[in-house]
């Protein structure tokens, strides 16, 4: 199972999602003031923006969970090549699905606060470094289907020697 470099591959994206999950990933600045803070699961107004409030960004929090399940998941059916590549495609379409529902949520939170704001001047946000962690993990999931696929030649073509 850990000897095969999908493995590897899958785990990192587990990693690097679950990390991702706990921590900031952007941030609203207004000047050098910082107004807002968002993360996977909240979104925090501060300063000359504390009027604003706003419900969570709970589907970024739900799809980096699931990635995070899928890849264990994938982990454990290192039998069924088949049944892991169909979860590890899933999980990169809910990566993508992550990227632009994070890119749907930044873009409206920084249009409500500029509204909040609009007298004191225009917000400006500012990525985090995990901001890059899904990125990555779409990179690792892609290398984890091409492991999977060949291994899946290789079982396919000593069967046709037998």
């Amino acid at each position: 199972m850990i000897q095969r470099i999908q493995t590897v591959y899958l785990l990192l994206v587990a990693i690097l999602s679950f990390t991702g999950l706990l921590s900031q990933i952007g941030t609203y600045t207004l000047g050098e003031e910082v107004v807002a803070t968002f993360s996977n699961f909240t979104f925090t107004s501060y300063g000359p923006c504390a009027t604003y409030q706003s419900a969570g960004p709970y589907a970024l929090g739900v799809l980096l969970l699931m990635v995070i399940f899928l890849s264990i998941v994938s982990i454990m059916l290192f039998r069924k090549r088949m049944r892991q590549l169909r979860l590890c495609i899933f999980s990169s379409i809910l990566l993508v699905g992550y990227i632009v529902v994070y890119a749907l949520f930044a873009y409206f939170y920084k249009e409500n606060l500029d509204q909040v704001v609009s007298a004191s001047g225009e917000t400006a946000f500012r990525l985090r470094f995990v901001t890059v962690f899904p990125v990555l993990s779409l990179i690792l999931n892609t290398m984890a289907i091409h492991g999977i696929r060949k291994d899946e030649a290789l079982v396919r073509s000593l069967d046709r020697l037998r």
